[in-house]
């Protein structure tokens, strides 16, 4: 698995731009013709081949690469869905079929009920491209180091938590809460073990501080009383 590196991601994170705003700040690496296609807001780049196409495309006409799975999925279902509601319309075709041999349906009607099954490439066939800008980039890349444009949204922000939580130090409020209020310190190693340790150890011992001295004060109690 590639190792991030948060301070970098942190960075793109902050200065990446909105889709047009960001084809004013491009280097003159980018040709006019990559240029044209990041201004225009209905166009961007296939992630198998690099060439243009429609943003509301489901595939790529240039390598069948689907670049909406769902859209595919559904569009199937419906004509399933469709050719099962026509078939329970017109049931005695079906049954003139199976009795004659006869089939009185017309290739107009069922064509309409074609899902044209193509070769249609659901993985990236090698060398993968950014939609924004149409580089090469590494597969598995959160941010295009040509354009900086974010391909994996989800990945910079775990990077950007995983950065808050290496910031994170252990403050006063959490040192009197865990020492004073029962549960409170348990709580907090609990929740922040895996991600901050350095605020999850002080607070779990003081929770068992907390929960030495609670016990200490109900024998007291006892005692006295």
């Amino acid at each position: 698995m590639k190792k991030y590196d948060f301070d970098t991601a942190q960075q793109a994170y902050e200065a990446v731009p909105q889709r047009q705003d960001a084809a004013k700040q491009q280097t003159p690496a980018l040709d006019a013709d990559t240029l044209a296609v990041m201004h225009d807001p209905d166009r961007c780049f296939c992630r198998n081949c690099g060439q243009p196409v429609m943003k509301a495309a489901s595939v790529c006409v240039n390598c069948h690469y689907v670049l909406n799975p769902q859209a595919i999925r559904l569009g199937a279902q419906r004509i399933r869905q469709r050719r099962a509601k026509y078939e329970k319309t017109h049931k005695l075709f079906g049954v003139i079929r199976e009795l004659t041999g006869v089939d009185l349906e017309s290739n107009t009607s069922k064509s309409l009920f074609d899902e044209n099954p193509q070769n249609f490439v659901f993985r990236t066939t090698g060398a993968v491209y950014c939609t924004n800008c149409g580089g090469r980039v590494d597969e598995g890349a959160s941010v295009c180091v040509r354009c900086k444009y974010v391909l994996n949204p989800l990945a910079v922000q775990r990077a950007q938590l995983a950065l808050l939580d290496k910031k994170a130090k252990f403050t006063p409020g959490l040192f009197f809460k865990s020492l004073l209020i029962p549960g409170f310190g348990r709580k907090q190693r609990k929740m922040w073990m895996s991600r901050r340790p350095q605020i999850a150890k002080p607070c779990g011992i003081l929770g068992k501080i907390n929960g030495a001295l609670l016990i200490g004060l109900i024998a007291l109690g006892f005692f006295l009383f």
